[in-house]
């Protein structure tokens, strides 16, 4: 489904972020918290992405070695190869990105989750370094120089390569 054709999803967050936009959140945290929280978002952004990736590729792998093109005598095919390679494919990547239950789908509503959440904390970030100089002086000194964390190690089954 072309993105120009795919409806609007809400957000799972929609009420949270026009509260933290309107100033009707009231939350305690360190800058750095902030800066360490939006980092963390964007490396689970970036993993999503990955995950998407792989999965499109594996719903377009042309060969799966299941017999999906084995033709028995009198040009009849093997039935359940195919089948349960188009299953394999549905999983990976259906046709409906936002409403069908593929890792895709799945992953793309987790994606938005994590937006809502970014938005929601940048929302609060915002309205504090907005009134206040030397808090945004300092938040942008904190995001120029804080090191970054390392990442979360991914389970083993998730290094392989599926280029």
């Amino acid at each position: 489904m072309a993105d120009g054709d795919k409806p609007p999803v809400p957000h799972p967050f929609a009420n949270m972020i026009s509260a933290a936009q309107n100033g009707q959140i009231n939350l305690r945290m360190d800058l750095e918290q902030f800066v360490y929280l939006d980092r963390d978002c964007q490396t689970f952004l970036d993993n999503i992405d990955q995950i998407q990736r792989i999965m499109d590729q594996v719903s377009q792998q042309e060969t799966w070695g299941l017999g999906e093109h084995t033709h028995i005598g009198d040009g009849k095919e093997l039935i359940s190869g195919k089948t349960l390679v188009e299953r394999f494919r549905a999983k990976s990547r259906g046709r409906d990105d936002n409403a069908d239950n593929s890792v895709y789908a799945i992953m793309e509503s987790h994606k938005q989750a994590v937006q809502d959440i970014q938005e929601t904390y940048r929302a609060i970030r915002k309205r504090i370094t907005d009134q206040d100089a030397e808090a945004a002086a300092r938040y942008q000194q904190l995001e120029a120089t804080l090191p970054k964390q390392p990442p979360v190690n991914p389970p083993p089954f998730f290094m392989a390569n599926y280029a």
